[in-house]
């Protein structure tokens, strides 16, 4: 069975959660905004292989050329496109039989505005982009670890509110924890196409 938009939250939310406690073991009760942003990756990476189905993976750090080529997307000129250009690559990406790209995840650590900017541009890009490819990517993820979570809320509607008619997000899905009177949260925003 394939995992869910539900499995993917929860491995998201339990990969950040699970990076911060054992980072904070590991250098003596830091917190993970000192951490690199790999560690994050890679325990969120884990935390999904777990749950895939029989003829999924998981793909880190994939271009995007190569996840529209595999969804079956002629990249042509203009904007749709823009923010994906070139050799950027995707975090994570899950795949059905191996070349079908289902989902895209990024992962931001204390995103700062323009970086969060981005990377919302990019998921938005890639699932407008496969809107009418039929069994491919419709959704994406952005896994978000921050000490202030407002700020990212407040950063995640108003990207939305400025870019009307491409994609759609769901509330954000957030998760806090408090370590040594620092409180950190987990937020998980998901981007679908319309």
């Amino acid at each position: 069975m394939a995992i869910t938009k539900e499995q993917i939250t929860e491995a998201l939310h339990r990969g950040v959660r699970t990076a911060s406690k054992n980072f904070g073991e590991w250098s003596d009760g830091r917190t993970l905004a000192d951490s690199p942003e790999y560690l994050i990756v890679v325990e969120i990476a884990r935390n999904i292989h777990k749950k895939l189905g029989a003829s999924e993976y998981l793909r880190l750090e994939m271009q995007y050329s190569v996840v529209l080529s595999g969804a079956g997307v002629v990249q042509g000129p203009g904007r749709p496109l823009k923010s994906i250009e070139g050799g950027k690559k995707a975090d994570m990406v899950l795949l059905k039989t191996k070349v079908k790209p289902t989902c895209v995840i990024e992962v931001k650590k204390e995103p700062s505005f323009k970086g969060l900017w981005k990377d919302q541009q990019r998921l938005q890009d890639v699932a407008y982009a496969c809107r009418h490819e039929r069994g491919v990517l419709k959704h994406g993820f952005l896994s978000i670890y921050s000490r202030n979570p407002d700020s990212v809320i407040h950063t995640v509607d108003k990207f939305f509110r400025d870019n009307p008619g491409r994609a759609q997000v769901k509330r954000p899905n957030i998760r806090t924890w408090g370590w040594d009177d620092e409180t950190e949260a987990s937020i998980v925003v998901e981007v679908t196409s319309k």
